[in-house]
């Protein structure tokens, strides 16, 4: 499965990322997921909030408009309800800490797997 991670903190996601146990593309550039999303076998696009100069909610909102199809997950400071409130209508999958381990990036495939009919 194929994930790309948008962020300018890798450091902070990789252990994240290897618990999503998929092909992980790394990226800062918002604009060229944008670009490729019409076009690339992403199953999940990760978008990081805590990124500087990021803005996850215009992001998604033109990820939507380009393929409304991709599932994603936002990294966030927020607390859960607040995140809801603050996302809802984008379609987003779940929200995971600034800071997730491993054990998240479990959580959030399998929940992935269980959306695609996989789990």
């Amino acid at each position: 499965m194929e994930v790309v991670i948008v962020t300018g903190r890798k450091e902070a996601l990789l252990d994240f990322a290897q618990g999503l146990g998929a092909d992980v593309e790394w990226t800062a550039d918002a604009g060229g997921v944008l670009s490729r999303a019409g076009s690339r076998p992403w199953k999940l696009v990760v978008v990081d909030a805590m990124t500087p100069g990021l803005d996850y909610k215009s992001f998604l909102m033109d990820l939507l408009r380009v393929n409304a199809m991709l599932n994603t997950v936002v990294v966030t400071d927020m607390d859960e309800e607040t995140f809801h409130e603050d996302s809802e209508g984008l379609g987003v999958l779940c929200s995971v800490p600034e800071h997730p381990g491993r054990e998240s990036g479990i959580k959030t495939m399998d929940r992935l797997c269980l959306l695609l009919g996989q789990g």
